[in-house]
């Protein structure tokens, strides 16, 4: 690029002024909003990098304008006939090139005589004399070396004909048709083995990620992140568009060599950088959403509402509420929409301007991103600003340079903690629609349901509380490589994150029922990271050998500040004045820890088939005691390449063929910095009658023997290919124990009481994980592959100590008001459902056993386990289970020409869910005195006595903890469909307009909004998943993209 632009925005009034290499542009009214500023701002940082990146590059470039006497066209096609798009085309011993289009066409003038280069990644270099010719087509032909493809692995790379672990590549050619704008929303269904659920469909919502299932039940069962070589990074800070490809590791001899923080997989993202074909490319990405709830509740009429409501009280021996006028009126009116009220379509749009280029010494790239997103609840949504550059240059041919600045912003408003009686979505079914929100004037909101639900208003819950959640990242990584000796390299990087974040809550009166309050909590997170790093590769005749010798170094620090107030005098203020309360809380945390490690690996390769890989990690964590401190995580594996054995030379429909063997020990430092402390509690004493005096007392006891708990796992793997690759096979089977799970353990009174952290328990998982990928066809037209990914999981509680079974109670107001409703037991899976059984209603016949437990035919059944005519909770017993067992993702592309089509579908099998939403809409007391869902008038009655559901009387009771609720949350989403053409405009790019449908439709028993969303978010333990209850559904979304590649 010759020229820089500079922008300044200052008002709607423009004044421009421009040299030959920079424009000002000023707006002379200084009057702003805030929305206003904040886009200004972020465009201003966007403009700064991409200024001083410029800057720097220049010193790296000189673009030279070659003079020309011929102009040569054609068409780089691969040997299929098939058009290679962005191949370069270089003028030999210049940096004058071009880049190939979306057909493979290209057009550029060389001096006569000139030699041009034609190159592409995959595909082997070719040299062509120009001469007199004019046109030139040119087939490239397969590089079976870079065919070999080269993936991540943990501080390092390696060939995957080489690679004796279990690995799953996702590369951003598999989701660039599909308008992604988080990390997860690329990784769900593309790696097998792997688990992604939206358990919140709020925009910027929590997302729970699980690698091999769940290792431990007090800890974070989510995996490692590592982005760019920083390890523990956060996903939510990266743009999908700035992603190369993401790698999954998933047995031990892969995640070994993260040590204790390995345990639950690891997967590394790339980023990208620029290429070495010497042009600049710029690169604008756009795209615009509409979206809708997925599916509508079948909900009651006004007038059905107020009939049924009468019939409850009826049965229940108190008078009617509701007058036949009254119902009549409702008939014509039809009453109040409380949910169409609250939901909207709602209306996203997101902007990506990337810069890239470089030559064989330096690559830069250098992108801005800025996505808004509406939520489909009103009064919710995210928005997000990505600024990322990437340097990498070549000092000399010896020593090499690397620079990562990642800077993120993101605002999510009411999207978090989205679950309970309180929330929107459940008021908004729960309140009684024969009367308004509105007062008398028309304005006020209304503050209590008067024949309805007990909790708040949902317009109030909409218009009258927030929760403002900001945070703000920045990572910067710079790292230094030089070849002492050809094969020796000696690298060391330093990384920086730096996390603040703002969370804002305000509850007004009408929404607080008169109680209003605020709070504002400020947190601010450092880690700083060393790894300085020895890698070794030679090959010797047919022997490989590459060896690594690291030590890593990981700080971390926190501290934040609580401000609350409660009774706010001027609730409209928010949170902006909370010392006008009546009363203000304050409080701040501090904590840090450190990690010290030591890292080797060997890697060995005979002929490239016999592999053998050994790795070792010790770790030391200031989070234990002395004695505990370190440990270490050992890993080996093997692998027989058959498929390059001589005697398989002359079977040529197999085209790979090896078998795969690792164990090895990863960890999981489950707990807080100070876990092995005793902490003082705040307690209040009344030493004089009538006052309290604050103080501190002992808190729980501590456990000094802490130690990691570690994971164990065995995988053995097969990876089979027939037709040169055309259909291939990937094929694991592991099994993993978990020792020494951390577990609450209880203290005896005269010791203390309470409970304390200790290391008691075990835990198993183990599966099988197939990808199987099918390119059917390939020619010059016409292109159809197909991947499917299938998981299978086994989940077992082993060991819990002295105890037998712990019980888990979800502690959901106006629900199980802390009845038990999950466990977790020695020989049953975690999130285990615990419950009574339902058998139906009594029958008719059964009149006389009925009367045994008081009751009448028609009221609610269960299963007496003991047999003592009561229906209590030692009835209880296993009825279900949240964990998935099965897991599958299927993603197919078809192109012809230039238009392609993307097809995914995705889904889970074996789970159940807890339908709260059912139970509490349907019962007609506790927190919801009317029911709601139209599936009430189902019903047993003695007109209607083959009924599922049971009578309303007073004397049948419908427990929310049993089967009665209970259903199967299996389905088959078909998550993306997406439609692309690709062209090219003469002189200005290439352009890809796309058409995308998410959440299309789904093949579900659930009658629940969506089967995929959870109370049970991303860093929860995984005891509770498969509850529902006001969870923020995934919406049905479509998007219109443009992709202008300059």
């Amino acid at each position: 690029m010759k020229d820089i632009v500079m922008v300044f925005f200052d008002g709607p009034e423009i004044v421009a002024s421009r040299s030959n290499h920079s424009a000002y542009v000023f707006f002379s009214n200084n009057t702003l909003t805030n929305d206003a500023m904040k886009r200004f701002l972020a465009m201003r940082l966007v403009a700064l990098v991409f200024s001083f990146t410029f800057i720097v590059c220049s010193g790296f470039f000189t673009y030279a304008s070659a003079q020309s006497n011929v102009k040569v066209t054609g068409q780089v096609t691969d040997n299929a006939g098939l058009p290679v798009i962005g191949a370069g085309v270089v003028e030999d011993g210049t940096t004058s090139g071009v880049v190939t289009d979306a057909s493979g066409n290209y057009a550029i003038s060389v001096k006569t005589g000139a030699k041009l280069v034609f190159t592409c990644l995959g595909y082997e270099t070719k040299t062509v004399v120009v001469g007199e010719q004019s046109i030139i087509n040119v087939v490239l032909n397969d590089d079976t070396t870079m065919l070999d493809e080269v993936v991540m692995i943990g501080y390092g790379t390696a060939k995957k004909s080489t690679l004796t672990g279990a690995l799953s590549q996702v590369s951003s050619e598999s989701f660039k048709a599909q308008k992604v704008t988080r990390v997860d929303q690329a990784l769900q269904g593309r790696a097998s083995g792997v688990q992604v659920s939206n358990t919140v469909g709020a925009p910027g919502g929590d997302v729970r990620i699980r690698v091999r299932g769940a290792n431990s039940v007090l800890g974070d069962n989510s995996p490692l992140f590592v982005i760019d070589g920083f390890v523990g990074a956060d996903f939510n800070s990266i743009n999908p568009n700035d992603i190369k490809s993401m790698e999954v590791l998933k047995d031990a001899s892969s995640t070994a060599i993260y040590g204790s923080r390995g345990a639950n997989g690891v997967i590394l993202i790339t980023t990208k950088s620029g290429d070495k074909q010497g042009k600049t490319h710029v690169t604008y990405d756009g795209s615009v959403t509409a979206s809708k709830i997925i599916k509508n509740y079948d909900l009651l009429s006004a007038a059905e509402y107020a009939t049924l409501y009468n019939e409850h009280n009826k049965a229940f021996g108190t008078g009617e509420v509701f007058t036949p006028t009254q119902i009549a009126e409702l008939e014509k009116t039809g009453g109040y929409d409380y949910l169409g009220a609250v939901l909207r379509t709602a209306v996203s749009h997101q902007h990506q301007i990337s810069i890239d280029g470089g030559n064989d010494n330096t690559q830069y790239r250098v992108s801005g991103n800025y996505l808004n997103q509406q939520g489909i609840v009103k009064e919710s949504g995210y928005e997000r600003f990505n600024v990322r550059a990437n340097l990498n240059s070549n000092i000399t041919d010896k020593f090499k340079v690397r620079f990562n600045i990642n800077a993120s912003r993101s605002t999510g408003k009411n999207n978090g903690g989205y679950s309970g009686a309180s929330t929107v979505i459940n008021q908004a079914i729960a309140w009684n629609p024969a009367i308004g929100p509105y007062e008398a004037d028309g304005v006020t909101l209304r503050m209590n349901d008067t024949n309805g639900s007990l909790k708040a208003n949902p317009l109030a819950l909409i218009y009258d509380q927030e929760s403002i959640s900001e945070k703000t990242f920045l990572t910067m990584l710079g790292g230094a490589n030089y070849e002492i000796i050809p094969g020796l390299t000696a690298d060391f990087q330093a990384a920086t994150d730096m996390v603040l974040s703002t969370d804002k809550n305000w509850s007004g009166n009408i929404a607080s029922k008169g109680s209003p309050s605020a709070n504002v909590f400020n947190s601010q997170a450092r880690t700083i990271q060393t790894t300085s790093q020895l890698s070794y590769n030679r090959t010797f005749n047919k022997h490989e050998l590459s060896a690594v010798a690291a030590v890593e170094t990981q700080s971390y620090k926190f501290n934040s500040q609580n401000s609350q107030a409660l009774g706010l005098l001027f609730p409209d203020l928010k949170y902006d004045n909370l010392s006008q309360s009546s009363t203000q809380k304050v409080s701040s945390d501090y904590s840090m820890w450190t990690l010290l490690s030591y890292i080797g690996r060997v890697n060995y390769s005979y002929d490239g088939r016999y592999l053998i890989s050994a790795s070792i990690r010790r770790d030391g964590s200031s989070k234990f005691t002395k004695d505990n401190r370190f440990s270490t995580f050992p890993a080996f594996a093997a692998a027989w390449n058959i498929g390059k054995e001589h005697f398989m030379e002359n079977v040529d429909v197999v085209s790979k063929l090896k078998l795969r063997a690792s164990w090895g020990l990863s960890g999981s430092q489950a707990i807080s910095p100070y876990a092995t402390k005793s902490a003082f509690v705040n307690v209040t004493y009344p030493f004089v009658p009538g006052t309290s005096n604050s103080g501190l007392s002992a808190g729980n006891p501590a456990n000094a023997d802490l130690k990691w708990e570690t994971t164990s796992q065995a995988d053995f793997g097969l990876d089979f290919g027939l037709f040169d690759d055309r259909l291939t096979l990937e094929a694991d089977y592991y099994t993993k124990e978990t020792r020494d799970l951390l577990l609450n353990k209880s203290v005896p009174n005269y010791q203390g009481g309470g409970s304390v952290v200790s290391n008691i328990g075990s835990i198993r998982n183990s599966g099988v994980d197939l990808s199987i990928t099918g390119r059917i066809i390939e020619n010059k037209d016409f292109s159809l592959e197909t991947t499917v990914n299938v998981s299978f999981l086994k989940n077992k509680v082993l060991d819990l100590g002295e105890q037998e079974t712990v019980y888990v109670a979800s502690n959901l107001t106006g629900i199980n008001d802390g009845m038990y409703d999950f466990i977790y037991r020695v020989g049953q899976p975690l999130g285990t459902i615990y419950g009574l059984n339902y058998l139906g209603p009594w029958k008719q016949s059964e009149a006389a056993e009925a009367a045994k437990y008081g009751m009448v035919p028609g009221d609610a059944r269960y299963e007496d386990l003991n047999g003592d005519h009561v229906i209590d909770a030692s009835d209880y017993k296993i009825i279900g289970y949240g964990m998935p067992k099965t897991t599958m993702g299927w993603n197919t592309n078809f192109s012809y020409k230039n238009l392609s089509v993307n097809m995914f579908w995705q889904g889970t099998f074996g789970n159940d869910k807890l339908n709260y939403n059912r139970c509490i809409n349907m019962m007609a007391s506790r927190d919801v005195t009317g029911a709601r869902f139209s599936e009430i008038k189902e019903r047993w009655t003695p007109e209607n006595q083959d009924a599922f559901l049971p009578a309303w009387s007073e004397t049948s009771k419908w427990y929310p903890v049993s089967s009665l609720w209970l259903e199967k949350g299996s389905y088959v989403r078909l998550k993306n469909l997406s439609l692309a053409y690709n062209f090219n405009v003469k002189k200005v790019g290439n352009f890809t307009v796309s058409l995308n449908a998410t959440n299309l439709f789904t093949i579900t028993k659930y009658k629940g909004i969506d089967p995929e969303a959870s109370n049970v978010g991303g860093g929860t333990s995984d005891i509770m998943q498969g509850l529902d209850y006001g969870s923020y559904p995934n919406a049905r979304s479509f998007t219109l993209g443009l992709n202008i590649k300059f």
